[in-house]
């Protein structure tokens, strides 16, 4: 949606203006793509966090270097930076100024009243000065008895667990390198074995949050791996003392895992999962292949670990929801809530399952529950702007029992006798279908934050029941793994006490601004010797209570109505708009195809044989991008040779397929005495099926007609000749087929410029419907071989390599010329 947006900003609706600004605008493509990244998801502390990492390793010694190797997060970061400094009003309006003045540097002077090299030279010292500001008064005292340092410049490793063994040095971590993800189990620091490699090698590839899944059981003899394979999801169990693999077996019934570990028991995994669009916790028994439902809702619950406090056994988890008691309905919005920490327990049976709010962020969001030691869990927070680890003291005692009577489709839980009786008139029954009980505790927590580290907690596991945990944290081009103990001083001390961040100060700021509250700077502590009311004379009755008459008296504000109460669902119906439109003057190849055999002279071209040629074509996508329509049209210098194209693509499914028509004229294509014409009419089908995102099979299958026509006139004098009138037409009309095996792994950092390397394997069957002079009708067969890679050697500077070989045989015989390039103007040919 926000590219849409962003593409009918830069470019307008109509069809006039969206050529003359795609022919005239040329920003930059980090800043475009920094500003769908930026309308789609405003600025946050990972995001701040990737920044100072960035910023801070020394890499980068201007914007240009850092915008080259990491476009996406440098224009976010550019955006969030004008809106910071010149007002977030500003920033589409510069946009929009780059696209009335043509020039992005108009549009900085106009905003900025700098030129635009000026404002990414600011861009880059107000960050260095900001972060280094910042960490000065944090501190990294990080102490444990497992430290692993890797370099995540070209490889990354992401889901590190450390063995929970005191004794052993043991982890297990994931290994991503261009889509390659391989789960190593390494032993000893250097011993490194691969259990399980997935992915397909792509030079664009994305980290998937989810898959693999690694976890070790409390005793860390067993490390669970759950990986993607083929749309699956599967799982085994690693036994490091056996040196095997148990358990191997597909788990069904869910759309995705996003988390699992161990309970008490090597045989039981708590899940966070996802299945018909909601995501919820789950037990699953591993030997068994049973999955159990604990949670049910619209909400997003995360990171589940099981704790056992006195008086209490549960899962504790990350959720989005308001509170523990929260509305369940479709019209919810969970995105509009902070992650919080809660826990529901597990020991009764029933449906209907208490949830504890544990946690009440008031910024951020909080994430990594776990025990920490008998009466305290703890979890990552951002809440100063930094994702430090936090504790927090759990106390419950019992409060009752709470009934439950079902009746039809609706859950009374302790309703009034009204209540009870009219929702049995409603059901027409005389009693409740079913009732049930379950024990209602009272919980209480207290939160205070144990770190205060320079850069924020990436991931954090517990390491199994001996009070160690594990941390992950990047500093510039590095990652650390910890396994440490349990910091019982800082429990009992609870002094840290973490600064807010410069993002974090901003954001609080504007939240006031936006409620309406006062932003109180350089507040000090003022003792305060007056004492609150009260009577002077102590007497034997209690303290008279406030009235609270008045409060109850107070007017009802309305609850506004929220708008998807009124929405209703309706089936989705196709919505187009275009793509791409191109209009200029090019003699680009349309439809690569053989060309008829042109009696040896040239030279040769692919086109309709003009040098220069006048192109129209739209492009014309379904919202999904599922189906597209393309259409061209272009014309010669002569306005005789003509090239017309239309295109029908439908890519809704695995397979792509799609329908060509394509014609072309060509004037005195024939090198004889009468002026002649060839005309060209292809109908094709083509097909594609996508074994993975780099490898594909490819065939098209095509009916094609050549029709030459001498007309009665003479090429050298000018003068009509009817002598033509004497010859037929020719006609020639072949099927057509190709079947190609494509491997391409190559991006397209900027224009013309690739990096990878990508080749075909190809054959070609054209079958001819009937015998002529040029032809025996007999098929030509032709197998073929192209390959080409792209070194990058600096930046946009590229070594380029290619090797190609064809093979033919059959009825007729191909011949090949040497030379030339695509899109030649005044070609030349060598006729010797």
């Amino acid at each position: 949606i926000a590219r849409v947006l962003t593409d009918n900003l830069l470019f307008g609706d109509d069809i006039g203006e969206f050529a003359s600004n795609q022919a005239l605008l040329d920003l930059p493509k980090w800043m475009v793509d920094g500003y769908v990244a930026y309308a789609g998801e405003a600025w946050n502390t990972e995001k701040d966090d990737e920044l100072k990492s960035a910023i801070l390793s020394g890499r980068y010694s201007s914007f240009y270097q850092f915008a080259f190797e990491k476009p996406q997060l440098a224009g976010h970061a550019f955006w969030n930076y004008i809106g910071e400094k010149y007002r977030k009003e500003n920033i589409t309006y510069l946009l929009y100024l780059s696209r009335i003045y043509k020039n992005v540097n108009n549009a900085c002077l106009r905003i900025c009243k700098k030129k635009f090299k000026e404002v990414l030279a600011d861009f880059m010292l107000f960050q260095q000065e900001r972060y280094i500001k910042d960490i000065r008064n944090r501190r990294n005292q990080v102490k444990g008895s497992l430290s692993v340092t890797e370099e995540v410049t070209k490889k990354d490793f992401f889901r590190f667990q450390a063995n929970p063994n005191p004794k052993s040095n043991t982890y297990a971590a994931l290994e991503f390198n261009k889509g390659l993800y391989n789960v190593k189990l390494v032993e000893n620091f250097y011993d490194a074995k691969v259990l399980v490699k997935s992915g397909v090698k792509m030079n664009s590839a994305d980290v998937n949050p989810s898959y693999p899944i690694l976890a070790w059981d409390g005793k860390g003899s067993r490390l669970l791996v759950i990986y993607w394979e083929m749309g699956k999801t599967k799982m085994f169990v690693y036994d490091l003392i056996a040196k095997y693999k148990r358990y191997k077996q597909t788990i069904e019934g869910f759309d995705q895992i996003l988390d699992a570990s161990f309970m008490l028991d090597a045989n039981t995994l708590v899940m966070s999962a996802v299945k018909n669009g909601h995501t919820d916790i789950y037990t699953y028994k591993i030997e068994e292949q049973k999955a159990t439902q604990i949670t049910n809702d619209v909400y997003d619950d995360l990171n589940p670990t099981l704790v056992s406090f006195p008086n209490r056994v549960g899962i504790i988890f990350a959720s989005n929801r308001p509170g523990s008691i929260a509305p369940n309905q479709d019209t919810v919005i969970p995105s509009r809530y902070r992650f919080n920490i809660f826990m529901v327990d597990i020991l009764n049976d029933s449906k209907e399952k208490q949830i504890a709010q544990l946690t009440n962020l008031k910024f951020g969001n909080a994430k990594y529950p776990m025990q920490y030691n008998t009466n305290h869990f703890t979890y990552v927070s951002d809440e100063n702007g930094i994702g430090n680890r936090w504790a927090g003291f759990f106390a419950t005692q019992r409060n009752g029992l709470d009934t439950l009577y079902y009746i039809g489709d609706e859950v009374l839980r302790n309703p009034a006798p009204k209540e009870f009786d009219s929702t049995l008139v409603a059901w027409q029954k005389q009693e409740p279908d079913s009732v049930s009980y379950f024990q209602v505790y009272k919980d209480s927590t207290y939160t205070f934050p144990i770190t205060n580290y320079q850069s924020s907690l990436i991931e954090t596991r517990i390491a199994g029941n001996n009070g160690q945990v594990s941390e992950v944290r990047r500093e510039g081009d590095f990652k650390f793994l910890y396994k440490l103990k349990v910091d019982e001083n800082a429990l009992n001390k609870r002094n840290v006490n973490p600064k807010l961040s410069e993002y974090a100060k901003r954001a609080l700021d504007e939240k006031k601004m936006v409620e309406g509250k006062a932003i109180v700077y350089n507040t000090k502590k003022v003792n305060d010797n007056i004492a609150k009311a009260k009577d002077f004379f102590q007497n034997e009755f209690a303290d008279e209570q406030p009235d609270t008459i008045n409060i109850l008296r107070k007017p009802l504000s309305a609850t506004k109505a929220n708008v998807l109460t009124k929405s209703k669902l309706f089936d989705y119906r196709l919505k187009f708009s275009a793509d791409n439109i191109l209009t200029g003057f090019s003699n680009n190849i349309l439809i690569n195809r053989y060309q008829p055999y042109g009696g040896g002279s040239g030279p040769i071209q692919l086109n309709n044989g003009n040098d220069f040629n006048f192109t129209f074509k739209v492009g014309v996508n379904e919202l999904f991008e599922d189906i597209k329509f393309v259409a061209g049209l272009r014309f010669g210098t002569n306005l005789k040779d003509k090239d017309i194209f239309l295109t029908f693509q439908n890519l809704r499914k695995r397979i792509d397929w799609g329908v060509t028509y394509y014609r072309s004229n060509v004037t005195n294509f024939f090198a004889t005495q009468f002026n002649n014409m060839l005309i060209t009419n292809l109908y094709q089908f083509n097909a594609k099926y996508a074994i993975n995102e780099v490898k594909s099979f490819r065939a098209t299958v095509g009916l094609r007609s050549d029709r030459g026509i001498l007309r009665p006139y003479d090429n050298a004098t000018g003068l009509s000749n009817p002598n033509a009138l004497a010859f037929p037409d020719t006609l020639s009309k072949f099927l057509l087929t190709r079947f190609e095996y494509v491997h391409d792994n190559t991006i397209n950092p900027t224009q013309n410029i690739w990096n990878g390397l990508r080749f075909k394997v190809y054959m070609d069957v054209n079958i001819p419907s009937t015998k002529t002079a040029l032809n025996n009708g007999k098929p030509t067969m032709n197998v073929g071989f192209d390959g080409r890679y792209y070194h990058k050697i600096y930046r946009n500077f590229i070594w380029a390599g290619r090797v190609s070989a064809d093979f033919s045989w059959g009825g007729q015989k191909l011949i090949y010329y040497l030379g030339g390039v695509d899109g030649w103007i005044a070609p030349k040919f060598n006729n010797e």
